[in-house]
Protein backbone atom coordinates (compact mmCIF):
# COMPACT_ATOMS: atom_id res chain seq x y z
CA UNK A 1 0.00 0.00 0.00
CA UNK A 2 1.63 3.21 -0.93
CA UNK A 3 2.38 5.71 2.02
CA UNK A 4 4.11 8.58 2.34
CA UNK A 5 5.76 9.74 5.31
CA UNK A 6 7.44 12.80 7.19
CA UNK A 7 8.70 12.55 10.47
CA UNK A 8 9.51 15.37 12.33
CA UNK A 9 11.29 14.18 15.77
CA UNK A 10 11.19 16.32 19.14
CA UNK A 11 9.74 19.13 17.14
CA UNK A 12 9.72 21.03 20.19
CA UNK A 13 13.29 21.31 20.65
CA UNK A 14 14.78 19.68 17.59
CA UNK A 15 13.56 20.91 14.42
CA UNK A 16 14.90 17.98 12.60
CA UNK A 17 15.29 17.53 8.60
CA UNK A 18 11.22 18.73 7.99
CA UNK A 19 11.42 22.51 7.23
CA UNK A 20 8.77 24.83 9.15
CA UNK A 21 7.07 24.75 5.69
CA UNK A 22 6.74 23.23 2.15
CA UNK A 23 4.69 24.57 -0.66
CA UNK A 24 3.18 22.07 -2.93
CA UNK A 25 4.06 23.51 -6.94
CA UNK A 26 4.28 22.68 -10.54
CA UNK A 27 4.80 24.02 -13.65
CA UNK A 28 3.15 22.02 -15.80
CA UNK A 29 -0.45 23.73 -16.31
CA UNK A 30 -0.14 24.13 -19.81
CA UNK A 31 0.42 20.14 -19.92
CA UNK A 32 -2.58 19.32 -18.00
CA UNK A 33 -4.03 21.20 -20.38
CA UNK A 34 -3.27 19.30 -23.02
CA UNK A 35 -3.80 16.10 -21.01
CA UNK A 36 -7.43 17.17 -20.60
CA UNK A 37 -7.82 16.96 -23.88
CA UNK A 38 -7.04 12.96 -24.47
CA UNK A 39 -10.31 11.39 -24.62
CA UNK A 40 -9.30 7.69 -22.82
CA UNK A 41 -6.78 6.37 -20.57
CA UNK A 42 -5.07 4.00 -23.32
CA UNK A 43 -4.63 7.22 -25.20
CA UNK A 44 -3.19 9.08 -22.56
CA UNK A 45 -0.64 6.25 -21.74
CA UNK A 46 1.08 6.42 -24.63
CA UNK A 47 0.92 10.53 -24.94
CA UNK A 48 4.72 11.79 -25.37
CA UNK A 49 3.33 15.00 -23.23
CA UNK A 50 2.22 13.14 -20.30
CA UNK A 51 4.86 10.25 -20.16
CA UNK A 52 7.28 13.69 -20.11
CA UNK A 53 5.68 15.13 -17.06
CA UNK A 54 4.75 11.77 -14.89
CA UNK A 55 7.47 11.86 -12.64
CA UNK A 56 6.76 15.29 -11.95
CA UNK A 57 2.75 14.44 -12.12
CA UNK A 58 3.11 11.54 -9.54
CA UNK A 59 5.14 13.69 -7.11
CA UNK A 60 2.45 16.22 -6.95
CA UNK A 61 -0.45 13.13 -6.91
CA UNK A 62 1.62 11.93 -3.27
CA UNK A 63 2.55 15.34 -1.83
CA UNK A 64 2.09 17.49 0.91
CA UNK A 65 2.10 21.63 1.88
CA UNK A 66 2.10 22.26 5.13
CA UNK A 67 2.74 25.27 7.30
CA UNK A 68 3.57 24.46 11.11
CA UNK A 69 5.45 27.68 12.32
CA UNK A 70 1.85 29.21 13.76
CA UNK A 71 1.62 26.04 16.24
CA UNK A 72 4.90 27.09 17.92
CA UNK A 73 6.20 29.23 20.15
CA UNK A 74 3.13 29.73 22.75
CA UNK A 75 1.57 27.67 24.85
CA UNK A 76 0.16 24.31 24.10
CA UNK A 77 -3.04 25.95 25.35
CA UNK A 78 -6.85 25.12 23.92
CA UNK A 79 -9.38 27.59 22.71
CA UNK A 80 -11.69 26.40 26.01
CA UNK A 81 -10.30 25.15 29.43
CA UNK A 82 -10.12 21.27 29.44
CA UNK A 83 -11.43 20.57 25.95
CA UNK A 84 -9.93 20.41 22.41
CA UNK A 85 -13.00 21.09 20.13
CA UNK A 86 -12.45 19.21 16.89
CA UNK A 87 -14.38 20.51 13.78
CA UNK A 88 -15.14 17.68 10.45
CA UNK A 89 -16.58 19.85 7.66
CA UNK A 90 -16.84 19.10 3.78
CA UNK A 91 -16.83 22.63 2.86
CA UNK A 92 -17.24 21.88 -1.13
CA UNK A 93 -14.03 23.43 -2.25
CA UNK A 94 -14.02 26.00 -0.50
CA UNK A 95 -15.76 27.81 -3.93
CA UNK A 96 -17.79 30.56 -1.40
CA UNK A 97 -14.35 31.51 0.48
CA UNK A 98 -15.69 34.55 1.98
CA UNK A 99 -18.36 33.03 4.03
CA UNK A 100 -16.20 30.27 4.87
CA UNK A 101 -13.89 32.87 6.26
CA UNK A 102 -16.48 34.53 7.50
CA UNK A 103 -18.20 31.88 9.70
CA UNK A 104 -14.87 30.13 11.29
CA UNK A 105 -13.49 33.39 12.08
CA UNK A 106 -16.98 34.85 13.72
CA UNK A 107 -19.65 31.67 14.52
CA UNK A 108 -19.45 31.31 18.43
CA UNK A 109 -19.03 27.59 18.26
CA UNK A 110 -16.77 26.83 15.07
CA UNK A 111 -14.38 30.21 15.92
CA UNK A 112 -13.28 28.00 18.70
CA UNK A 113 -12.16 24.90 17.07
CA UNK A 114 -8.66 23.94 17.64
CA UNK A 115 -8.52 21.29 14.95
CA UNK A 116 -10.15 22.22 11.42
CA UNK A 117 -11.03 18.61 9.77
CA UNK A 118 -11.21 19.91 6.38
CA UNK A 119 -12.45 18.03 3.06
CA UNK A 120 -12.79 19.08 -0.46
CA UNK A 121 -10.69 22.18 -0.69
CA UNK A 122 -9.15 23.39 -3.50
CA UNK A 123 -5.27 24.83 -4.28
CA UNK A 124 -5.39 26.52 -7.63
CA UNK A 125 -8.98 26.09 -9.07
CA UNK A 126 -10.57 28.26 -11.13
CA UNK A 127 -14.34 27.74 -9.63
CA UNK A 128 -12.91 28.99 -6.17
CA UNK A 129 -10.35 31.74 -7.34
CA UNK A 130 -7.74 30.06 -8.09
CA UNK A 131 -7.18 30.23 -3.89
CA UNK A 132 -4.74 28.30 -2.27
CA UNK A 133 -8.00 27.41 0.53
CA UNK A 134 -6.12 25.82 3.33
CA UNK A 135 -3.00 28.37 3.35
CA UNK A 136 -5.57 31.36 3.46
CA UNK A 137 -7.71 29.65 5.93
CA UNK A 138 -4.81 29.10 8.21
CA UNK A 139 -3.44 32.42 7.98
CA UNK A 140 -6.34 33.81 8.95
CA UNK A 141 -6.82 31.94 11.44
CA UNK A 142 -3.53 32.06 12.81
CA UNK A 143 -3.31 27.80 12.60
CA UNK A 144 -0.46 25.67 11.13
CA UNK A 145 -2.04 23.18 8.36
CA UNK A 146 -0.98 20.02 6.67
CA UNK A 147 -2.54 19.36 3.16
CA UNK A 148 -2.34 15.90 1.48
CA UNK A 149 -3.35 15.86 -2.20
CA UNK A 150 -5.84 14.16 -4.04
CA UNK A 151 -6.26 15.26 -7.30
CA UNK A 152 -4.78 17.06 -10.27
CA UNK A 153 -8.26 18.33 -11.99
CA UNK A 154 -8.45 18.31 -15.60
CA UNK A 155 -12.05 20.05 -15.82
CA UNK A 156 -13.89 23.25 -14.43
CA UNK A 157 -15.72 21.27 -11.95
CA UNK A 158 -18.72 18.70 -11.45
CA UNK A 159 -22.00 19.36 -13.62
CA UNK A 160 -22.68 22.15 -11.75
CA UNK A 161 -19.49 24.10 -11.40
CA UNK A 162 -19.42 24.42 -15.13
CA UNK A 163 -19.50 28.10 -17.24
CA UNK A 164 -17.81 30.28 -14.75
CA UNK A 165 -15.02 30.58 -17.21
CA UNK A 166 -12.05 31.10 -14.69
CA UNK A 167 -8.81 29.05 -15.87
CA UNK A 168 -7.12 26.08 -13.25
CA UNK A 169 -3.76 27.27 -12.54
CA UNK A 170 -2.24 24.27 -10.08
CA UNK A 171 -5.75 22.61 -10.41
CA UNK A 172 -5.11 20.94 -7.21
CA UNK A 173 -7.91 19.15 -4.70
CA UNK A 174 -7.26 17.48 -1.87
CA UNK A 175 -7.93 17.20 2.25
CA UNK A 176 -6.11 19.46 5.23
CA UNK A 177 -5.76 19.43 9.02
CA UNK A 178 -5.55 22.62 10.35
CA UNK A 179 -4.35 23.24 13.91
CA UNK A 180 -3.52 25.02 17.07
CA UNK A 181 -1.35 22.20 18.05
CA UNK A 182 2.34 21.12 17.33
CA UNK A 183 2.37 18.50 14.30
CA UNK A 184 4.77 15.80 15.48
CA UNK A 185 4.81 13.11 11.95
CA UNK A 186 2.33 13.01 9.05
CA UNK A 187 1.55 10.52 5.98
CA UNK A 188 -1.25 10.12 3.84
CA UNK A 189 -2.86 6.37 2.93
CA UNK A 190 -3.51 5.93 -1.07
CA UNK A 191 -7.20 4.89 -1.59
CA UNK A 192 -7.45 3.06 -4.97
CA UNK A 193 -10.81 4.44 -6.48
CA UNK A 194 -12.89 1.80 -7.95
CA UNK A 195 -13.84 4.02 -10.42
CA UNK A 196 -11.38 6.09 -12.70
CA UNK A 197 -12.01 9.39 -12.81
CA UNK A 198 -10.26 10.07 -15.58
CA UNK A 199 -13.67 9.26 -17.53
CA UNK A 200 -15.59 11.06 -14.52
CA UNK A 201 -17.52 13.98 -15.21
CA UNK A 202 -15.07 15.80 -13.48
CA UNK A 203 -12.34 14.71 -15.27
CA UNK A 204 -8.95 14.66 -13.19
CA UNK A 205 -6.78 12.01 -12.61
CA UNK A 206 -4.95 10.62 -8.96
CA UNK A 207 -6.99 8.95 -5.45
CA UNK A 208 -8.27 10.10 -2.45
CA UNK A 209 -5.79 9.89 0.63
CA UNK A 210 -6.38 9.41 4.01
CA UNK A 211 -4.25 11.81 5.98
CA UNK A 212 -2.79 10.85 9.31
CA UNK A 213 -0.86 13.71 11.45
CA UNK A 214 0.08 12.72 15.22
CA UNK A 215 -0.44 16.33 17.13
CA UNK A 216 1.45 17.32 20.56
CA UNK A 217 -1.64 18.21 22.64
CA UNK A 218 -1.35 19.48 26.43
CA UNK A 219 -1.63 16.01 27.75
CA UNK A 220 0.03 14.45 25.42
CA UNK A 221 0.28 12.86 21.68
CA UNK A 222 -3.22 12.45 19.66
CA UNK A 223 -3.09 10.62 16.36
CA UNK A 224 -5.98 12.56 13.77
CA UNK A 225 -6.78 11.04 10.98
CA UNK A 226 -8.68 13.16 7.89
CA UNK A 227 -10.75 10.85 5.56
CA UNK A 228 -13.04 11.68 2.53
CA UNK A 229 -14.15 8.11 1.06
CA UNK A 230 -15.61 7.53 -2.13
CA UNK A 231 -19.31 8.57 -3.33
CA UNK A 232 -18.91 6.50 -6.35
CA UNK A 233 -17.94 3.24 -4.84
CA UNK A 234 -20.60 1.43 -3.08
CA UNK A 235 -20.57 0.29 0.81
CA UNK A 236 -18.18 -2.75 0.60
CA UNK A 237 -15.52 -0.37 -1.09
CA UNK A 238 -15.75 2.10 1.62
CA UNK A 239 -15.40 -1.02 4.11
CA UNK A 240 -12.64 -1.82 2.42
CA UNK A 241 -10.78 1.52 2.60
CA UNK A 242 -11.64 2.38 6.42
CA UNK A 243 -10.02 -1.55 6.75
CA UNK A 244 -6.91 0.01 5.22
CA UNK A 245 -6.91 3.05 6.87
CA UNK A 246 -7.23 1.26 10.00
CA UNK A 247 -4.39 -1.20 9.67
CA UNK A 248 -1.86 1.61 8.76
CA UNK A 249 -3.30 3.62 11.68
CA UNK A 250 -2.09 0.66 13.77
CA UNK A 251 1.25 0.64 11.73
CA UNK A 252 1.61 4.59 12.46
CA UNK A 253 1.02 3.97 16.29
CA UNK A 254 -0.94 6.10 19.36
CA UNK A 255 -2.86 5.25 21.95
CA UNK A 256 -5.66 8.25 21.46
CA UNK A 257 -7.09 8.66 17.75
CA UNK A 258 -10.01 10.57 16.17
CA UNK A 259 -11.12 9.79 13.06
CA UNK A 260 -13.38 12.08 11.43
CA UNK A 261 -14.18 13.42 7.83
CA UNK A 262 -16.73 12.83 4.94
CA UNK A 263 -17.37 8.93 4.61
CA UNK A 264 -20.14 9.40 1.84
CA UNK A 265 -22.31 6.79 3.89
CA UNK A 266 -25.00 7.48 1.33
CA UNK A 267 -26.21 3.72 1.38
CA UNK A 268 -26.01 3.36 -2.44
CA UNK A 269 -23.61 2.17 -4.56
CA UNK A 270 -22.97 4.65 -7.24
CA UNK A 271 -20.52 2.73 -9.52
CA UNK A 272 -22.73 2.78 -12.04
CA UNK A 273 -26.38 3.53 -12.98
CA UNK A 274 -27.68 0.24 -13.11
CA UNK A 275 -26.44 -0.20 -10.05
CA UNK A 276 -28.16 2.97 -8.18
CA UNK A 277 -31.40 2.25 -9.95
CA UNK A 278 -31.26 -1.82 -8.27
CA UNK A 279 -30.09 0.01 -5.01
CA UNK A 280 -33.20 2.59 -4.87
CA UNK A 281 -35.85 -0.36 -5.86
CA UNK A 282 -35.11 -2.46 -3.41
CA UNK A 283 -35.13 0.09 -0.61
CA UNK A 284 -38.27 1.46 -2.26
CA UNK A 285 -39.52 -2.34 -1.99
CA UNK A 286 -38.40 -3.32 1.77
CA UNK A 287 -38.56 -0.20 3.57
CA UNK A 288 -41.26 2.32 1.46
CA UNK A 289 -40.13 5.69 0.66
CA UNK A 290 -40.77 6.87 4.53
CA UNK A 291 -38.43 3.85 5.93
CA UNK A 292 -35.68 4.40 3.02
CA UNK A 293 -35.79 8.39 4.22
CA UNK A 294 -35.33 6.39 7.96
CA UNK A 295 -32.27 4.81 6.58
CA UNK A 296 -30.56 7.73 5.63
CA UNK A 297 -30.21 8.85 8.82
CA UNK A 298 -29.20 5.58 10.04
CA UNK A 299 -26.49 3.98 7.65
CA UNK A 300 -24.82 2.30 9.98
CA UNK A 301 -27.54 0.35 11.31
CA UNK A 302 -28.32 -1.79 7.51
CA UNK A 303 -26.55 -0.81 4.28
CA UNK A 304 -23.47 0.67 5.43
CA UNK A 305 -22.94 -1.09 8.61
CA UNK A 306 -19.37 -2.83 6.87
CA UNK A 307 -18.15 0.47 7.23
CA UNK A 308 -18.94 0.89 10.94
CA UNK A 309 -17.94 -2.95 11.72
CA UNK A 310 -14.54 -1.95 9.66
CA UNK A 311 -13.87 0.71 12.74
CA UNK A 312 -15.44 -1.12 15.47
CA UNK A 313 -13.04 -3.80 15.01
CA UNK A 314 -10.14 -1.04 14.76
CA UNK A 315 -11.17 -0.23 18.03
CA UNK A 316 -13.23 3.17 17.51
CA UNK A 317 -16.29 4.10 18.44
CA UNK A 318 -19.35 6.36 16.79
CA UNK A 319 -21.28 6.73 19.96
CA UNK A 320 -20.71 9.60 21.98
CA UNK A 321 -18.64 10.97 19.02
CA UNK A 322 -21.42 12.25 17.00
CA UNK A 323 -25.33 14.15 17.23
CA UNK A 324 -27.48 11.38 15.86
CA UNK A 325 -30.88 13.44 15.87
CA UNK A 326 -29.55 15.73 12.63
CA UNK A 327 -28.28 15.03 9.02
CA UNK A 328 -25.04 16.52 7.90
CA UNK A 329 -26.22 16.75 4.18
CA UNK A 330 -29.41 16.96 2.31
CA UNK A 331 -31.02 15.48 -0.61
CA UNK A 332 -32.59 18.68 -1.81
CA UNK A 333 -34.45 18.13 -5.00
CA UNK A 334 -35.26 21.66 -6.04
CA UNK A 335 -31.38 22.84 -5.29
CA UNK A 336 -30.73 23.49 -8.55
CA UNK A 337 -26.81 22.16 -8.53
CA UNK A 338 -27.59 18.91 -6.19
CA UNK A 339 -30.51 18.32 -9.32
CA UNK A 340 -27.39 18.68 -11.66
CA UNK A 341 -24.68 16.39 -9.90
CA UNK A 342 -28.06 13.49 -9.69
CA UNK A 343 -28.41 13.72 -13.30
CA UNK A 344 -24.70 12.02 -13.39
CA UNK A 345 -25.75 9.43 -11.32
CA UNK A 346 -28.99 8.49 -12.94
CA UNK A 347 -29.26 6.39 -16.32
CA UNK A 348 -30.91 8.76 -18.79
CA UNK A 349 -33.58 7.10 -20.05
CA UNK A 350 -34.53 7.10 -15.82
CA UNK A 351 -34.31 10.95 -15.52
CA UNK A 352 -37.45 12.62 -15.79
CA UNK A 353 -39.43 9.64 -14.67
CA UNK A 354 -37.43 9.65 -11.47
CA UNK A 355 -37.62 13.42 -11.03
CA UNK A 356 -41.57 13.62 -11.46
CA UNK A 357 -41.74 10.33 -8.53
CA UNK A 358 -39.30 12.08 -6.19
CA UNK A 359 -41.15 15.91 -6.64
CA UNK A 360 -44.17 13.85 -5.42
CA UNK A 361 -43.21 11.24 -2.95
CA UNK A 362 -41.09 13.74 -1.20
CA UNK A 363 -43.23 16.38 -0.75
CA UNK A 364 -44.21 16.04 2.79
CA UNK A 365 -40.17 16.69 3.51
CA UNK A 366 -40.61 19.51 1.14
CA UNK A 367 -38.29 17.81 -1.18
CA UNK A 368 -35.39 18.03 1.28
CA UNK A 369 -34.70 14.55 2.85
CA UNK A 370 -31.28 14.22 5.41
CA UNK A 371 -28.54 12.09 5.22
CA UNK A 372 -26.23 11.50 7.67
CA UNK A 373 -22.87 10.97 5.72
CA UNK A 374 -19.92 13.17 7.71
CA UNK A 375 -18.57 11.35 10.94
CA UNK A 376 -16.53 11.46 13.96
CA UNK A 377 -14.98 8.30 15.60
CA UNK A 378 -12.42 8.01 18.48
CA UNK A 379 -10.14 5.49 20.31
CA UNK A 380 -8.59 6.17 24.16
CA UNK A 381 -10.24 9.72 23.98
CA UNK A 382 -13.55 11.42 25.70
CA UNK A 383 -16.46 12.55 23.94
CA UNK A 384 -18.41 15.68 24.66
CA UNK A 385 -21.02 17.64 23.70
CA UNK A 386 -21.07 16.67 19.41
CA UNK A 387 -22.83 18.91 17.14
CA UNK A 388 -24.03 19.44 13.78
CA UNK A 389 -24.19 23.06 12.94
CA UNK A 390 -27.23 23.19 10.93
CA UNK A 391 -26.81 24.75 6.83
CA UNK A 392 -24.76 27.52 8.39
CA UNK A 393 -24.97 30.87 6.47
CA UNK A 394 -23.03 34.15 5.52
CA UNK A 395 -24.43 36.86 3.92
CA UNK A 396 -28.14 34.85 3.53
CA UNK A 397 -26.12 32.15 1.57
CA UNK A 398 -24.91 28.51 2.46
CA UNK A 399 -21.24 28.11 2.50
CA UNK A 400 -21.47 24.57 1.72
CA UNK A 401 -23.28 21.34 0.94
CA UNK A 402 -22.22 19.72 4.07
CA UNK A 403 -23.33 20.65 7.88
CA UNK A 404 -20.23 21.00 10.01
CA UNK A 405 -19.94 18.49 12.72
CA UNK A 406 -17.89 19.26 15.97
CA UNK A 407 -16.67 17.29 19.21
CA UNK A 408 -15.40 18.15 22.29
CA UNK A 409 -12.46 16.11 23.83
CA UNK A 410 -11.61 15.75 27.42
CA UNK A 411 -8.39 16.75 28.20
CA UNK A 412 -5.99 14.77 31.21
CA UNK A 413 -5.01 16.18 34.07
CA UNK A 414 -1.09 16.56 32.79
CA UNK A 415 0.45 19.81 33.32
CA UNK A 416 0.26 22.13 29.78
CA UNK A 417 4.01 22.63 28.73
CA UNK A 418 5.48 25.88 27.05
CA UNK A 419 6.84 25.36 23.98
CA UNK A 420 8.70 28.81 24.26
CA UNK A 421 10.73 27.83 27.53
CA UNK A 422 11.01 24.09 26.21
CA UNK A 423 12.68 25.44 22.80
CA UNK A 424 15.03 27.67 24.93
CA UNK A 425 16.27 24.70 26.71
Amino acid sequence: MPTNLFAYPNLVSEPGPLPLRSQLDHDFTDALAHIARIRTRRRLERDPVFRTIRPQLERVLRGFEWDLEPTLGHSLAPRRPGIVRAVAWNVERGKRFEGLHALLTSDPELSTADLLLLTEVDIGMGRSGNRNVPKELAHALGMGYVFANYHLVLAEGDRGERGHGVPNTKAMHGCALLTRFPVLRFEAVELQERRDKFHATEKRIGNKRALLCELLLPDGPLTVALVHLDPFAGPRDRARHIREIVARLREFGGERMLLGGDLNTNTYDLSSGRGLAYNFFYKLTRFGIEGMAAQYMKPEEHFERAVFAALRDGGFEIDGFNDFTRGTIYYDIYDPEIFRKALDYMPKAMRRVMWTYLERRLAPWGGRVPLRVDWFAGKGVRPREPQVIERPVAEGKLVSDHNPILVDLELGAADEPDLAEESEG
